[in-house]
């Protein structure tokens, strides 16, 4: 949910969407390589008018060209952020929290297996996050 929110805000903000390349992926023990998105982030994207028909889901661990190109990493919780700093590709990259790096505490819950309650109250706690970064994000660029 936060790649395709977060290349929505940053089509709205100023219009300027090729600044940034935004891409997400997993890293939990179980996290697969082409799992489509869950039925509840699917629908709850759609009601921010996003709509998200080829997502594919990548797992870091087999993917880390992914992190070799970043030049950041947010990740929801500090055990993700843990787990990405424990692959070689990591070492000196810029690793944050999403709450982290807008200057929040605590960490964003992984909603699967919640419901659409569960997944309502994550994509409202991302959107807030990512409200305060796209314009640290530019000011930074």
């Amino acid at each position: 949910m936060s790649e395709a929110m977060l290349k929505k805000m940053l089509a709205e903000f100023k219009g300027k969407t090729n600044e940034f390349k935004i891409t997400s992926a997993g890293i939990s023990p179980n996290a697969r390589d082409g799992s489509d998105m869950t039925f509840d982030a699917r629908w709850l994207l759609k009601e921010e008018g996003i709509a998200v028909n080829d997502f594919r889901s990548r797992d870091l661990k087999r993917h880390r060209e992914l992190l070799e190109e970043a030049d950041l990493v947010l990740t929801m919780s500090a055990e993700q952020k843990k787990r990405v700093h424990q692959l070689a590709e990591a070492d000196g990259k810029a690793i944050f929290t999403l709450k982290e790096f807008v200057g929040e505490s605590g960490d964003i819950g992984d909603p699967f297996g919640g419901g659409e309650e569960v997944y309502a109250h994550c994509r409202g706690e991302i959107k807030r996050c990512l409200h305060k970064l796209v314009p640290i994000l530019f000011s930074e660029h």
